[in-house]
């Protein structure tokens, strides 16, 4: 029962929970059950809330023994990045600083996966900050990829990846700034969607940068992650990044297994684009994976980013993101230093250095991005990348400054971005398939990314 339950995902259990073959205690106790056992070697978790967790899901089978089940989500456990708010629960960020701060009230998606019936199991380990892609984290714990003891499974949102990839939830949320739900997804061999950019709030939920962050759902499929985020979207009038966008994204499952008519921009030198070395099982993969969209029915078009050039925006989002981070901290900092590490301060510290007008110049150049999607998605309707340009590394390594090459535009453009599967190199760490389309276009990615799911693995 324990791998049958893991194995199901969020749509799988929702189907069993409906049919009646398990229940939400159950569900719950097998979660709880591989916490306990793998999360001390993993360190995956910061907080477990089980006997919460346990409450809720009683409460949840009862509702849907009178028929009154409120969502999909109901019953569903689901664990959350430990810089979004929960009630009576400390909100660390990752850092050591935060260890005691407990908010009062949930953040806005927490609200929304509790309206829709959702089980929170726990807070998840993260980069402290979020400021970071390893999920080295010196005051929690090194937070372990299940695929590779010693290695990183990406960040920030490191925890959220290495639960799902470890069976320690159904589904998970994470936060991404310039990469952090995508990258742990692509390293941990999960699924994981980055909307657009305040179709999901971020209301209670510790920021990186105003301009560019978002929560996002992680989940071992597509079919998981549509459902997740059909609980979470919504707008909100408190967020200040609050828009309007759609809420119901089920059409992305109910389509054709074919991507007849879908025309699919892709990159013929990843060298040139990245600036860098790409891994070469990264190559391999992704030449596979544009194959196989052909053989899909997907008409494939060589894309270039014209008027962008990763290496030239990537410093102007740090700086921008450290100019933040120095305002957000700026209490914290002052009354007790030492709760964040040397190399945090140093980068506060940087933010701090910075005039006015260059901060104000970084916030234009990134603007300059958005033309750059509204050209390239005028003659494509997705475009498809490798998510990193390595694989998972050892802690010992140094981390490429080109992790978030593919990844970051999306951010920048405000767009939607999905990370998939898309095979493993020879020594079995798992590499990512990345899909970005024109915003609240979410459902396109979905379905691009459940027809590359489903389709042939030849």
């Amino acid at each position: 029962m324990t791998t049958d339950i893991v194995a199901l995902g969020v749509a799988g259990l929702a189907h069993a929970l409906d049919a009646g073959e398990t229940t939400s205690a159950a569900a719950t106790d097998t979660y709880l059950n591989r916490i306990n056992a793998q999360n001390e070697t993993l360190n995956a978790y910061i907080t477990v809330m089980a006997d919460d967790a346990r409450r809720d899901a009683e409460v949840s089978d009862n509702r849907r023994a009178e028929g009154k089940a409120l969502s999909p989500l109901d019953g569903i456990p689901i664990a959350l990045k430990d810089n979004i708010d929960v009630a009576g629960v400390p909100t660390t960020g990752g850092i050591e600083a935060y260890r005691r701060s407990v908010p009062e009230h949930d953040a806005d998606v927490v609200r929304r996966l509790r309206d829709a019936g959702a089980v929170i199991l726990g807070k998840l380990n993260m980069h402290e900050a979020a400021h970071g892609a390893t999920t080295a984290n010196e005051a929690y714990g090194y937070c372990q990829n299940p695929h590779q003891p010693g290695y990183t499974p990406g960040g920030s949102s490191g925890g959220s990846g290495a639960a799902l990839a470890a069976g320690l939830c159904a589904g998970a949320l994470g936060t991404d700034t310039l990469g952090s739900v995508r990258i742990p997804a692509s390293f941990c061999g999960v699924a994981g969607l980055k909307a657009t950019y305040g179709l999901v709030s971020t209301r209670g939920v510790m920021p990186l940068s105003y301009a560019l962050d978002h929560v996002g759902p992680m989940a071992r499929s597509c079919e998981d992650l549509t459902l997740m985020l059909s609980a979470m979207a919504g707008f909100d009038a408190d967020d200040p990044a609050g828009r309007h966008g759609p809420t119901d994204f089920s059409a992305a499952q109910n389509t054709s297994p074919s991507l007849d008519g879908v025309t699919l921009g892709y990159f013929s030198d990843l060298n040139k684009i990245n600036g860098d070395t790409v891994d070469p099982a990264v190559s391999v993969a992704y030449a596979k994976s544009i194959d196989r969209l052909r053989e899909l029915g997907a008409t494939l078009e060589p894309a270039v980013w014209d008027g962008y050039d990763p290496a030239v925006v990537r410093p102007k989002a740090l700086l921008l993101i450290e100019a933040d981070l120095a305002n957000i901290h700026a209490d914290a900092l002052d009354s007790n230093p030492e709760g964040f590490t040397e190399a945090f301060r140093a980068g506060i510290d940087y933010g701090l250095a910075q005039s006015a007008p260059k901060v104000a110049k970084a916030i234009r150049l990134i603007e300059q991005v958005r033309p750059v999607a509204r050209r390239l998605f005028a003659t494509v309707d997705a475009l498809v990348t490798p998510t990193t340009p390595v694989p998972a590394f050892s802690f010992e390594a140094a981390m490429p400054k080109t992790i978030t090459t593919f990844t970051a535009f999306a951010n920048y453009a405000g767009c939607p971005a999905l990370s998939i599967p898309m095979g493993k190199t020879e020594d079995g760490l798992p590499l990512g398939l990345q899909i970005v389309t024109p915003k609240r276009e979410e459902a396109t990615a979905l379905r691009i990314g459940s027809v590359f799911e489903s389709g042939p693995t030849g």
